[in-house]
């Protein structure tokens, strides 16, 4: 898991997210999709942050018989969402489907 935080610099400080802070945050915000599990740290979530977005890799796992791109959509939509609110910074999410249950 490779992972890399925010740092903003402000007039009263410095306020840093880390890298493990916003894996939690798009692994929770994915898991709220029905029938979806991301199992850390068997699963790949990779978050990179540059100065003006953040782009998440994620593995997943969803039951048979779900329609996988609906559900990719669904994740890209919750985690992107979610990591926006936080940091203020547009997200892309790559989704990547290891195995059905």
């Amino acid at each position: 898991m490779s992972q890399h935080g925010l740092v903003v610099e402000g007039p009263l400080g410095r306020i840093e997210l880390t890298g493990a802070a916003l894996a939690s945050l798009a692994a929770r915000s994915a898991e709220m999709v029905a029938d979806l599990h991301v199992r850390r740290p068997r699963r790949r979530l990779r978050v990179t942050v540059d100065a003006s977005s953040v782009h998440i890799e994620l593995d997943v796992e969803t039951v048979v018989g779900s329609v996988l791109p609906d559900v990719g959509e669904a994740v890209q939509r919750a985690v992107a969402r979610a990591v926006e609110a936080s940091t203020g910074l547009p997200t892309t999410v790559d989704v990547m489907f290891e195995e059905l249950a």
